[in-house]
C-alpha cells in the first residue's frame, strides 16, 4: 500500500463553540471580545450581523463563549515529528517539535527547522489544545447523536475512499486528531488529512457523553466509516493514547493537562491508571495500617496488652522481619522503656514498613525484651509472606513517613511507572513499533558504545564529511549514505534506520582497533587465570558471545581458561612450544560470555590467532555443561 499527505488545506488557528457549534475566532486585545466567523459553507446563525472575510461574522464578549481552543497541524518527515509553520507556499517550512541541537545538526536542520515539498511527508495530524478554567463534565449530550454527527462530517471526506477512519486522543485540555482515508488510485492508497474543529468538538463531547462516575472516560477511540455508511467505534479506557506527541510543555511533560483530566472526569482511585496518577502528580492512595505496641497505656499505670502470644517457633522469623523492614523515619534519642519508667531509655525512636503496615521500632523491642507479642492480625500478615520482607519502593517509603510526620503525601512523578518509550523499550530488547530518527542515532551510539567501538572510527551527521579511512553517516539531499573513503564508495539509503544498521553491523564485522587498549586487569570483567598469557598478549580485546554449537580448541591442562578457534594453527597463538601436543577440543553447549582478541606476536611466532578468555577454568565449564569434550 502506497501513502500519501494531503496538506493544503490546514485548520490552524483560535476556534469557539457557541450554541452546540464550532466557529473560528479572533480575540480582541482591547476590550475583551470574541469575533466568531462561520467555519467553510456551513450556514450562518440568524444573529450573526457582520462580515469577516466575505463570510458571516459576529462579535461576542469572551465571557459569554463556553469553550475556546486552538488547532496546530503536525506532520511526519524523514521519520520525525515537526509543527507545520504558517504559510501556504508551495513549500512548507517544519519546525522539529525536539530541543536537541547535537541530534538537530545531525539531522540537517538549521534552526531546527527544514523546508520540504509537501509530497515528501509522510503522516498529518492536529493538536487541539482547549482554554478556559476547567470543570467537570456532567453531561455530553446524546452518544447516538454524536456517532451519528461524527459519520456525516466523514463523509464529506473528499475523493472515492472505501474506508475512512478518525482516530481521536485526549487527557485533559490536550488531543490530537488524525484522519486517514483507504482508497485506489491505481492500487490500495493510505491517505492522511487534516481533521476539522468541528470533528474535534464531537470527539470531546463524545468523550462527556460517555462519562460514567466510577469509571471516567475513554482516552482514545477510533470510528471507522465504510462507503456503504456503516461505521464502527472502538475506544481505550485504561492505557494511555499512542500519542504521536505527548503532551508537553517546551518539550517538557506537561502535568497540568493530567490533572485538567481528572478535574473534567473525577473517577476513583482504584479505577485510576498508575500512568495517569503518576504523570499528574497524585500521591500514591495506600492506606497504611498503623501497628501499636501494647493494646493501651496511661502514664503512670502498667500498659495493657491483651493478645495471643507469638509461637516460639516463629518467634525469631518475626522479629527478623519486623527489624529488617525498611525504616522510614529515625531519631537518634531513644525513647522510654513503659514497661520499665525508671530505667534508662532504651527504646528506638523509629518507624518501619513493609508497604502495608507502619509499626514503631518499639513493637520489635518489646517482643524481644519481654516477649511481648504484635497485633496478631500484623502476626498472621508477616507468617502470609512466609516471614520475607518485600521490597518496598522509594516513593512508598517517603508516603510511609509523611503519614507518620502528619505531613502532605509527596506526589508520584513519570520516573515513578516503568519507560515504556520506543527507545527505552529497544534498548532493553523488547519489540517496538519503531523509532524516530533521532532515537536511531541515540540507540546506534549506544550500540557502538557498548561494542567498544571508538568513537574515531565512525562520525555521524548531515555536515560531516567523509574522511579517509573513517566510516561516515551522512545526509546527502534526500538520503542517507554511509561510506569510507578512499576503498568504500558511498552506498545510499532511503531511510535512517537502514543506513545505521548497515554502518552498526560493518562496524562489528570490521571491529576497529582502538587507539588506546587498557590493559589494565580491573577495567576488564575476565581476565587471564594464572599460567595464561597477559592481558597486553592480545589486542583489540571486546566481550563477546560464543553461542552454543561453537568448536574451540584448548592447547595445556584443563585448569586454564584460553581456547581459540578450532581453525587456530599453533604457530599463530604465539605460545610456548611445550603446549603444542597438549591438545584438545570442546563444543559449547550454551552461551558464554567471553573476552576475545587477536594474539599478538612472540619471538618468532607471528601471532594472528582469534583466543577467547572463559569466565571459568575449562574443567568447570565442563562440570557445569556449558562446554563437553570432543
Amino acid at each position: 500500500m502506497r501513502y500519501r499527505v494531503e496538506s493544503g488545506e490546514r485548520p490552524d488557528g483560535l476556534y469557539a463553540t457557541l450554541d452546540d457549534r464550532t466557529f473560528a475566532a479572533q480575540r480582541s486585545t482591547t476590550d475583551g471580545t470574541l469575533l466568531l466567523t462561520v467555519v467553510g459553507d456551513e450556514e450562518a446563525p440568524e444573529d450573526f450581523d457582520r462580515e469577516h472575510e466575505g463570510k458571516p461574522a459576529k462579535v461576542v464578549l469572551a465571557n459569554e463563549v463556553p469553550a475556546t481552543f486552538d488547532l496546530r497541524t503536525y506532520v511526519e518527515y524523514d521519520n520525525e515529528l515537526f509543527e507545520v509553520a504558517p504559510g501556504d507556499q508551495p513549500n512548507l517550512t517544519l519546525r522539529w517539535t525536539r530541543h536537541d541541537p547535537v541530534r538537530a545538526a545531525q539531522l540537517g536542520l538549521t534552526d531546527f527547522s527544514v523546508t520540504v515539498p509537501g509530497k515528501q511527508l509522510t503522516g498529518l495530524w492536529l493538536t487541539r489544545h482547549d482554554y478556559g478554567e476547567p470543570k467537570a463534565e456532567i453531561d455530553g449530550g446524546d452518544q447516538t447523536r454524536i456517532l451519528r454527527g461524527i459519520g456525516r462530517t466523514l463523509r464529506q471526506v473528499p475523493g472515492g475512499w472505501t474506508r475512512v477512519a478518525a482516530q481521536f486522543r485526549q487527557v485533559g485540555d490536550y488531543s490530537e486528531l488524525e484522519v486517514r482515508a483507504v482508497g485506489d488510485e491505481n492500487g490500495p492508497v493510505s491517505v492522511s488529512l487534516p481533521g476539522t474543529p468541528q470533528l474535534s468538538t464531537l470527539f470531546t463531547q463524545l468523550r462527556a457523553a460517555m462519562y460514567q462516575p466510577e469509571t471516567g472516560t475513554w482516552f482514545q477511540g477510533t470510528f471507522t466509516l465504510d462507503a456503504d455508511s456503516q461505521f464502527d467505534f472502538d475506544f481505550d479506557a485504561d492505557q494511555e493514547p499512542e500519542w504521536r506527541l505527548p503532551p508537553n510543555d517546551g518539550g517538557e511533560p506537561a502535568r497540568e493537562s493530567y490533572l485538567v483530566e481528572l478535574t473534567r472526569f473525577p473517577r476513583p482511585d482504584k479505577h485510576l491508571p498508575d500512568w495517569l496518577g503518576a504523570k499528574a502528580g497524585l500521591p500514591l492512595s495506600i492506606g497504611f495500617r498503623q501497628a501499636r505496641p501494647v493494646d493501651a497505656h496511661n502514664e503512670g499505670e502498667r500498659p495493657v496488652v491483651n493478645r495471643p502470644p507469638v509461637p516460639p517457633d516463629q518467634v525469631r522469623g518475626v522479629l527478623d522481619y519486623l527489624f529488617r523492614s525498611p525504616v522510614v523515619l529515625h531519631r537518634p534519642v531513644p525513647q522510654p522503656d513503659i514497661f520499665a519508667p525508671g530505667a534508662p531509655p532504651d527504646v528506638p525512636h523509629a518507624f518501619h514498613t513493609d508497604g502495608t503496615w507502619i509499626w514503631p521500632a518499639a513493637v520489635p523491642h518489646y517482643l524481644r525484651k519481654y516477649g511481648v507479642p504484635p497485633e496478631p492480625e500484623l502476626v498472621e500478615h508477616i507468617r502470609a509472606g512466609g516471614f520475607r520482607p518485600p521490597i518496598v519502593r522509594d516513593l512508598v517509603r517517603a508516603t510511609a513517613e509523611a503519614d507518620v510526620l502528619g505531613k502532605p503525601r509527596p506526589g508520584r512523578t513519570e520516573a515513578d511507572i516503568p519507560d515504556d518509550s520506543s527507545l527505552a523499550r529497544a534498548i532493553r530488547g523488547e519489540p517496538t513499533r519503531g523509532l524516530r530518527a533521532a532515537e536511531t542515532l541515540a540507540l546506534l551510539q549506544q550500540r557502538l558504545v557498548e561494542h567498544g567501538v571508538p568513537s574515531s572510527a565512525y562520525r555521524i551527521g548531515a555536515d560531516e564529511m567523509p574522511a579517509e579511512g573513517v566510516w561516515t553517516l551522512r545526509r546527502a539531499e534526500n538520503r542517507w549514505e554511509v561510506s569510507r573513503p578512499p576503498s568504500v564508495e558511498p552506498v545510499a539509503f532511503a531511510n535512517l534506520a537502514d543506513a545505521a544498521r548497515f554502518l552498526l553491523g560493518t562496524l562489528l564485522m570490521l571491529p576497529p582497533q582502538a587507539p588506546e587498549e587498557s590493559d589494565q586487569p580491573a577495567d576488564w570483567p575476565i581476565l587471564p587465570m594464572r599460567g595464561e598469557p597477559p592481558l597486553s598478549f592480545f589486542r583489540g580485546k571486546r566481550i563477546v558471545a560464543l553461542p552454543a554449537g561453537t568448536t574451540v580448541v584448548r592447547f595445556g591442562p584443563e585448569a586454564g581458561n584460553l581456547v581459540h578457534q578450532n581453525s587456530v594453527r599453533f604457530l599463530e597463538t604465539s605460545l610456548t612450544p611445550d603446549r603444542e601436543r597438549d591438545r584438545h577440543e570442546y563444543r559449547v553447549q550454551r552461551t558464554i560470555r567471553v573476552l576475545t582478541g587477536v594474539t599478538a606476536p612472540w619471538g618468532p611466532q607471528p601471532g594472528g590467532a582469534t583466543a577467547y578468555l572463559l569466565p571459568r577454568p575449562i574443567a568447570l565449564h565442563i562440570e557445569q555443561g556449558a562446554l563437553s569434550r570432543l
